[in-house]
């Protein structure tokens, strides 16, 4: 893997376990980081789509400073034309290299759609393209949430590859992009394994 996306994981593979572990970094001097923030802007380490869930917040769950993550938040985190959009933006304007997708455990947006599902409701509004997942994978059986929430993130790796700019850099090795799933309990974000050509 190339040294530049190692260092980008090991960052945030730190601050997930420092997190876990409940040993936080001490961020206390936020006043001057502000100040140096604001004077000289952001140059964010990664870009990270995920749900909107109060208790998924990727600043705490890695540890972070302010200006370190460049987060796209949504309900499921779903990725749509405009997800696909402040992706591009922040690779283009920002040079960000380095794109996480984090699912979680126990999603509401997908619980609503396997709720749908069972009762063979129609499903439709902001949940539909995890509807159309459920349907296009025939997923069944036992733990259905827990699967459909893994597969929602590879799905979004695959929708960010249809864009264009995104697919050229990826193909050339010049951006990475990862599917995770975080767990409530335990606090850990676990790699998911690539579906196809959904990470490397």
């Amino acid at each position: 893997m190339d040294n530049k996306f190692l260092l980008i994981e090991k960052m945030l593979v730190d601050g997930n376990n420092r997190f876990v572990t409940n040993k936080l970094k001490d961020n206390s001097n936020v006043i001057k980081l502000r100040e140096e923030l604001y004077e000289n802007g952001q140059s964010p380490k990664a870009v990270v789509i995920t749900c909107s869930d109060s208790r998924v917040v990727p600043e705490f769950i890695f540890d972070v400073k302010l200006g370190e993550l460049f987060v796209i938040r949504n309900a499921g985190n779903i990725v749509d034309e405009n997800v696909i959009g402040n992706v591009e933006f922040a690779v283009s304007h920002l040079n960000v290299n380095y794109i996480l997708i984090m699912a979680h455990e126990k999603c509401g947006a997908v619980a609503e759609v396997v709720e749908k599902f069972k009762a063979n409701e129609k499903i439709h509004g902001f949940i539909k393209p995890i509807g159309e997942i459920i349907k296009d994978k025939v997923l069944t059986g036992e733990n259905l949430a827990s699967r459909l929430e893994e597969e929602n993130a590879k799905e979004c790796v695959k929708k960010l590859l249809c864009s264009e700019m995104l697919s050229k850099l990826y193909n050339e090795k010049k951006i990475k992009i990862v599917a995770t799933k975080y767990l409530l309990k335990t606090g850990e974000v676990k790699k998911l394994p690539s579906n196809n050509a959904s990470s490397r």
